[in-house]
């Protein structure tokens, strides 16, 4: 095992991480998740909090001042009791609501930036690995949760050494709040606890942004492959080098065999006279030029010559035509505009050696 993974020197390719995806395998951070939470939640506390305690106090005063007779409490129906309680809590879930909404809207917009949207249908299946004694001692047992018990601990440390740091001096002019009104007491206390959230909230995203870092490292080394794997995943993803090859050579034998058909069809084969062979056919009806329907040099050239003489198409040398159109021109292609004239003279010269044979 070690050998094989001291092989695995490659960086994961785009498709091994897409197929690491589909499988649920992405680099997550909960501390992430955890921060923004803090954050939304400390920071709409103290936006909300002031109005809050302003609503819930004027709700509590209003119903220590109100004064009612015994009998009222007898002849109290359940709709007055129940007008009541949905007063006191429409005020609470007017206070909370704003508070739990930016939360879980928050937390689950930090999720899904880290995610993405990944919806995994066998994530439903049971598995019983997923139930088994041995399997769930074994992952409690292995070294990344001992590593993440030590990451845990280190940190609770490092968020109530922050805390404590913070609060070092407030903490001694709590014992002297008992003197002052309840105003002032609540205004001292929510004072330092917005300062305490805000210096935990801030400490955590810290640690965030490193586990992160860290979570993708973890991710990116648990993909690496070996020279090997790439080499099959790229020949998985462009075919196999040689059947590709054999592919394109009965591509070119096919293409050359209808070209080779096409020279029957042509009204003359220009030369050069010997290295070059050129086809051409024109149908006044449906083409508006020439075609070059055939071209070889070499070999394929002779044997273009040799068609042509068998099935009786007019062989014309013309250097100059020749190296033109064999480069110039594809097969399939009209002529150029500036072999209209040369062309045109040939084609002129084999239509009345045909009517003088004729």
């Amino acid at each position: 095992m070690a050998e094989d993974k001291s092989n695995k020197t490659e960086p994961a390719t785009p498709k091994r991480k897409e197929d690491a995806r589909k499988k649920g395998q992405i680099a997550v951070s909960r501390d992430v998740s955890t921060a923004v939470i803090l954050l939304t939640g400390v920071g709409l506390l103290a936006a909300m909090l002031p109005v809050g305690l302003q609503n819930m106090t004027e709700m509590t005063r209003h119903g220590l001042t109100l004064s009612f007779p015994l009998d009222f409490y007898k002849d109290m129906s359940i709709e007055q009791v129940s007008a009541v309680v949905i007063q006191a809590g429409m005020t609470v879930i007017t206070i909370c609501l704003p508070v739990v909404a930016g939360i879980l809207v928050m937390g689950g917009g930090a999720l899904l930036l880290q995610t993405g949207l990944l919806w995994r249908a066998d994530a439903l299946e049971p598995k019983v690995e997923r139930i088994s004694m041995i399997k769930g001692f074994s992952r409690l047992a292995s070294l990344r949760s001992v590593m993440e018990l030590v990451k845990g601990l280190l940190k609770i440390a490092i968020v109530t050494g922050v805390g404590l740091w913070i609060a070092r001096y407030d903490i001694l002019q709590i014992p002297g709040l008992i003197e002052f009104d309840m105003g002032s007491v609540l205004q001292t206390t929510g004072r330092l606890s917005l300062k305490v959230g805000l210096a935990v909230a801030g400490a955590i995203a810290a640690l965030a942004g490193l586990d992160y870092v860290y979570q993708r490292y973890e991710w990116e080394r648990s993909l690496r492959m070996s020279k090997d794997e790439v080499k099959e995943e790229h020949k998985a993803a462009e075919g196999d080098p040689l059947i590709k090859s054999r592919i394109r050579t009965i591509q070119r034998e096919m293409t050359k065999k209808r070209m080779m058909a096409a020279v029957k069809t042509a009204d003359v084969v220009i030369t050069n006279p010997t290295h070059l062979a050129v086809a051409l056919k024109y149908d006044t009806a449906t083409m508006g030029a020439p075609v070059v329907v055939a071209k070889g040099a070499g070999l394929i050239a002779e044997r273009i010559r040799e068609l042509a003489r068998h099935h009786g198409v007019p062989v014309v040398e013309h250097k100059l035509v020749a190296r033109t159109l064999f480069k110039l021109v594809d097969i399939g292609k009209e002529i150029p505009n500036e072999l209209y004239r040369a062309v045109a003279e040939i084609l002129a010269f084999v239509y009345r050696a045909r009517g003088v044979t004729s």
